[in-house]
């Protein structure tokens, strides 16, 4: 029987997404390539203004009311609910109860700080609510501080895409990780 929180954690709070404040302060963020790599926002190769990430996340929130097959949720510091990212599963396969997630932090020193608990807070979500067997995150080579992240999590590496991703005059090993929802119980026992 799980017990714990699902939107509150020590310092940070999973709140719904709201287009018309949020995405102004998203659209700063996606200057930085590694918060837009990865995400339903990266299909542009340049940073998108709030009008754009506006537009497109309204776009994600319809169908996710509409089909319950993806979810997004803001990250917000409990302290004063400042909007710091986002939380998605843009993909849920009901039928084999998979999930793909992305944790996304907007600065650099907020990501080292939060990264870890706000990807917990995801999968506590998927598993813990949703019932997912099986929840997958993708990062790249470049990223070994998201990596070790998740993998601290419980995660482990399954797919390597070799030389896949273009970044900083190379190419980078794409990786997807996963973890089932039998080790998240184990590794997480105590909640």
């Amino acid at each position: 029987m799980f017990t714990t929180q699902l939107f509150e954690s020590q310092s940070l709070l999973l709140d719904p997404y709201d287009p018309e404040k949020d995405a102004t302060m998203e659209a700063g963020f996606t200057r930085r390539w590694n918060y837009i790599w990865g995400s339903l926002l990266y299909s542009e190769s340049h940073p998108l203004s709030s009008f754009q990430v506006k537009k497109k996340r309204e776009e994600q929130l319809k169908r996710c009311a509409e089909s319950r097959d993806s979810f997004l949720f803001a990250i917000r510091l409990r302290e004063d609910e400042r909007f710091i990212g986002v939380v998605e599963l843009p993909w849920v396969s009901w039928s084999n109860r998979l999930a793909w997630m992305k944790v996304l932090i907007g600065e650099e020193s907020l990501e080292v700080k939060y990264l870890r608990e706000a990807a917990r807070m995801g999968l506590r979500y998927a598993f813990e609510e949703l019932d997912m067997a099986l929840v997958a995150s993708s990062t790249g080579e470049f990223q070994p501080q998201v990596l070790h992240t998740l993998q601290s999590l419980g995660m482990q590496v399954c797919v390597r895409q070799r030389q896949m991703v273009y970044f900083q005059s190379r190419y980078w090993d794409r990786l997807v990780v996963g973890i089932s929802q039998s080790d998240w119980q184990t590794n997480n026992w105590e909640d």
